[in-house]
């Protein structure tokens, strides 16, 4: 073998490593986009039943009373906390789905925040926000789960939703 054809090899052996690593690197962002898009989907299921479980207590009958019956449980006569979008409706869903206290940081990294403190304070402020609508409840200084009666009824309206 000629030190052209060594050379040519070793090209080539380079250039295929290169391409495998591309190739893994390719495969890990499909991982993370498929799972994202089942998150999504799960954020879905959850989210809608609450949003249109929202609009039904609001509507008022012709005559002012509410349609919300006097017999109605603890769960729903309580005041319905406002719809959420965006960042705020992932931050319950993910709060929903973890079944357990979360700190600002946690929740800052399931949303795929960078580590920094900037973006934590954001998350924490964030949280806080949600509480004062009824999402979230702060068990302690820096300390967060879901509200009381908002996983019940999440878990109510996805088990519908397979059923």
């Amino acid at each position: 073998m000629t030190l052209g054809e060594a050379s040519l090899l070793e090209q080539l052996a380079a250039d295929e490593e290169s391409v495998r690593g591309q190739l893994e690197s390719l495969r890990e962002q499909v991982a993370a986009l498929e799972e994202r898009l089942s998150d999504l989907a799960t954020a879905r299921r959850i989210v809608t039943p609450m949003l249109v479980g929202r609009s039904r207590p609001e509507q008022a009958s012709p005559g002012g009373a509410s349609d919300t019956p006097t017999h109605a449980s603890p769960e729903e006569a309580a005041p319905a906390p406002k719809p959420v979008a965006g960042l705020d409706k992932q931050v319950v869903v993910i709060m929903a789905s973890s079944g357990r206290t979360m700190r600002a940081k946690e929740v800052a990294q399931a949303l795929g925040e960078p580590d920094v403190r900037g973006r934590v304070e954001t998350t924490r402020a964030r949280l806080k926000r949600l509480t004062a609508l009824g999402w979230l409840t702060q068990h302690e200084p820096g300390l967060f789960s879901i509200a009381a009666g908002i996983n019940g009824h999440a878990l109510g309206g996805v088990a519908n939703d397979e059923a």
